[in-house]
């Protein structure tokens, strides 16, 4: 084991066994280490070697610096240790270890079973350019064969969704169908129930999955609306002479809340066709400007909820359900379009020995699905693997799901990741896998015969304190289960875990610029005279007012620590600019900087912008 002080909820992820854990392990909290830690403490301590373990990272990136970081480990362990065989053997079992993605594993699963589902030992990975132009072979072929056969339902489908210009919008959606399914362990069988969800008789629209969604945002819309006029209530109720606004506002608050009350779908679309507000009207004693406030927020509050009427609300029942009907018999016809693009690209890419990605995945399924009938191939990994470790479990796909509980033992799989950072939600990633696990598994307190095991790793050994309240202080007012998939509560807050110096005045700050103003100077002493005509784009804006922050904490000489805990004034190297891309954006900053003679580097091709210290070049000081 290592020197390092881990945490208890640390030590907890590294030794915890006999269930399956989902370690929660939020920004900077470690989740990386920990993880290595754990390998390491299986191989030293557990004696189990190296390819008895299993570890799917998210990158290959992340793999091949997994390995290192266990291989360094093996070799202290051996400096300390120069005579146990058994670290020996793992310095030659390495190289076999299985520390891969999931794409490895599965085209790993697929070359040593591929006679289980009678395809080629020979194929290969296609490049992602081969593989878009074998499929728009498949559905150019596809399309001519029901043009020249004049298929009706075909037909039908290019009348609905084509222009005179052609068909590329059928096509579109037909490839978009195909893309998204792919991440169902089934596509086929997944396409056909989510098609049936369309036949749907005798029921009321706010039952259905959709009618479900819209019900719940018109309420939301609602209680927006509700809360909106009752913030102007309250701002002007105190204010002389405002009784008639004041009876106005009431009013609407009671109607929206008639409306807002209502338990389904007609009654709601009654009620909001019914709806009528009173005309304005205010005391002349009340100042213009506090009445043109409350007429203008009303007026944007009562188009909200016009937009409710127009948008969503605008069908009965009946007839949203009818419509529901119709497209049932459309939607069939654009599944076994999809269906019969599927199979045709399929023997395409069969015909030149190619499968891609998403193939891999799937053969591999299906080659551990037979192997539960058989036997033999799921019971060859279940008695491999001692363990199974999943990084990044937030971005799974059911896919990877089915394919690693299939050769699981039912109690040694130990994922982690943090919900809130799921960012591969478009390419199929479920973070519902995570969010179930989170709600169901147990704490070890709460832990009972049959649970498995949650450990929540929530300090943060990145940041300072200062930036770890405001970041929650940010979540907490914007992250819940509609937004983020998590509410984000005290028990997930980020704590402080390092032990920084602190400093005098440190505090984390966020500056709103005000874009309605545009034409103010940001820069101090400058006449608002010379900038009041000038149109300034909003990326600019924003980088003149980083450009005149840098020069500020510069020229008042802000103190910064050093790593053995020593102060001195900051250096332009002590300064970073984040930015969501730099491409576009990093050009625009470093001419901002420059104006104000500060001494900037842009490298767009390493996406890096940096300040360095004046040297008399053109380059950066090396030092920096």
């Amino acid at each position: 084991m290592s020197d390092v002080k881990w945490t208890k909820e640390q030590i907890q992820a590294i030794n915890e066994k006999g269930e399956n854990i989902l370690v929660a392990a939020a920004a900077g909290s470690g989740k990386t280490a920990v993880l290595v830690e754990r390998i390491i403490n299986k191989i030293i301590n557990e004696k189990i070697d190296i390819d008895k373990i299993l570890v799917v990272t998210f990158t290959k990136a992340a793999a091949a610096e997994m390995k290192a970081r266990v291989l360094d480990a093996i070799y202290k362990k051996i400096e300390e240790m120069p005579e146990d065989k058994h670290l020996q053997k793992q310095l030659m079992l390495l190289s076999k270890a299985n520390i891969c993605t999931i794409d490895s594993f599965c085209l790993d699963v697929v070359k040593n079973n591929f006679f289980e589902i009678d395809i080629s030992p020979n194929l290969k990975i296609g490049e992602n350019t081969e593989i878009e132009i074998l499929k728009q072979e498949a559905l150019e072929d596809l399309f001519d064969e029901k043009y020249e056969i004049e298929d009706k339902s075909f037909l039908k489908l290019v009348n609905m969704y084509t222009s005179y210009k052609g068909d590329d919008q059928l096509k579109e959606l037909i490839l978009n169908i195909f893309n998204f399914v792919q991440s169902a362990p089934f596509p086929e069988e997944w396409l056909e129930e989510k098609i049936q969800e369309f036949n749907i008789e005798n029921i009321s629209f706010e039952k259905t999955s959709w009618g479900k969604i819209l019900f719940n945002m018109a309420k939301d819309e609602l209680e927006n609306a509700i809360a909106g006029f009752e913030e102007e209530l309250n701002r002007v109720k105190y204010e002389e002479d405002t009784e008639k606004i004041c009876v106005i506002l009431s009013e609407d608050i009671r109607k929206t809340k008639v409306v807002y009350e209502t338990k389904t779908w007609n009654e709601m679309y009654e009620e909001i066709n019914c709806l009528a507000f009173d005309r304005f009207s205010a005391s002349k004693k009340v100042p213009d400007e506090i009445k043109e406030k409350v007429k203008n927020k009303r007026s944007k509050i009562k188009d909200s909820i016009k937009a409710i009427n127009e948008n969503v609300l605008y069908l009965k029942s009946e007839e949203a359900c009818e419509e529901i009907k119709n497209m049932y018999q459309i939607l069939l016809i654009v599944k076994d379009l999809t269906l019969e693009f599927m199979q045709k690209f399929k023997k395409i890419k069969q015909a030149r020995n190619i499968i891609d990605f998403s193939d891999i995945e799937h053969y591999a399924l299906e080659i551990l699905r037979k192997g539960e009938n058989k036997k033999h191939v799921c019971n060859k990994y279940k008695e491999k693997y001692e363990e199974i470790l999943i990084d990044e479990y937030q971005d799974s796909n059911l896919v990877q799901e089915k394919i690693l509980t299939a050769i699981s033992k039912g109690n040694n799989i130990f994922m982690v990741g943090d919900v809130k950072q799921s960012i591969y939600k478009f390419r199929g990633g479920r973070p519902e896998l995570f969010l179930e696990k989170y709600e169901t598994y147990k704490l070890k307190e709460d832990l009972e015969k049959e649970d498995n095991l949650k450990i929540q790793l929530f300090k943060n050994f990145r940041s300072r304190e200062n930036v770890l309240s405001l970041t929650n202080i940010i979540f907490d007012s914007i992250m819940s289960k509609a937004l983020g998939d998590i509410d984000y509560t005290k028990e997930e807050y980020l704590n402080l875990g390092a032990d920084y110096v602190e400093g005098e005045n440190l505090k984390a700050e966020i500056h709103i610029i005000d874009l309605k103003d545009e034409e103010e100077s940001i820069y101090k002493g400058e006449e608002k005279e010379e900038k009041i005509n000038e149109k300034i784009d909003d990326i600019v804006l924003e980088a003149k007012f980083v450009a005149s922050k840098i020069k500020e904490l510069i020229e008042n000489g802000y103190m910064v620590s050093n790593k053995d805990k020593t102060k001195r004034k900051i250096t332009y190297k002590d300064i970073a600019i984040l930015l969501r891309s730099t491409k576009a954006l990093a050009p625009i900053y470093e001419q901002e900087i420059s104006k104000l003679n500060l001494p900037v580097f842009c490298d767009t091709q390493s996406r890096i912008l940096r300040l360095y210290r004046n040297t008399g070049n053109n380059e950066p000081s090396k030092n920096n």
